[in-house]
């Protein structure tokens, strides 16, 4: 094997395992040993955070495990980021994202802004317990195509929907995709509350972003 397969292979098992420390060294490594930091993104962490996610999806891996494996991915990025060429990391849109009013939980939030990081969005990370006007303010300040708003408790759901009446009163609900996720949440109640699209996980939250956008079939 060689050093490249090798780090790369590195990235790949320290994201699947969870091993922050770990991941962090494997990407000082492929920085030393001259490998291209989108290199390292795309066929190191972002496959094993994807083999993560579609390991949960089935049942296979626990949620514990999903934060571990997300903390890992990130301790590298920050690591390569520093190094990504501008030319080499266009941006296929910006996503605001952000857990809402009297909703405290970010795990499920955070992963999936990491993972809509690494393919390639610019994320603007608004934390968690997000009013409704914060959402939309924000969303008007950093020009963004998307919202996402994640909810992991029934009592918060109504705060997705005070969300998008805010844009529709606020004239502006046209310039945007909104999505929605989070346990309590369903497809049908996205298209009950006007959402444009729900992701059940990660993975799905960026391949619903690509469709959104056009950038998928």
């Amino acid at each position: 094997m060689s050093e490249r397969e090798s780090i790369l292979k590195g990235l790949y098992d320290s994201v699947i395992s969870g091993n922050a420390e770990q991941a962090s060294d494997f990407a000082r490594q492929s920085i030393q040993a001259g490998l291209a930091p989108l290199e390292s993104l795309d066929k190191g962490l972002t496959l094993a955070i994807r083999e993560v996610g579609d390991r949960f999806s089935r049942g296979e891996a626990y949620l514990p495990e999903m934060v571990l494996s997300a903390d890992a991915m990130q301790a590298a990025v920050t690591v390569l980021s520093p190094h990504l060429d501008a030319r080499d990391t266009k941006k296929k849109g910006k996503v605001l994202i952000g857990s809402v009013q009297g909703d405290i939980h970010d795990i499920g939030k955070n992963i999936v802004a990491a993972l809509m990081a690494v393919n390639g969005y610019d994320v603007i990370d608004v934390g968690r317990d997000v009013p409704p006007a914060t959402f939309v303010d924000a969303a008007a300040t950093h020009k963004v195509d998307i919202i996402a708003m994640s909810s992991l408790l029934t009592t918060t759901m109504a705060k997705m929907v005070e969300t998008i009446e805010l844009l529709s009163e606020d004239g502006v609900r046209a310039r945007y995709k909104v999505i929605v996720g989070g346990s309590p949440i369903s497809q049908s109640y996205a298209d009950k509350i006007g959402a444009d699209g729900y992701g059940n996980t990660a993975s799905d939250a960026v391949a619903l972003c690509d469709r959104l956008l056009g950038l998928s079939a």
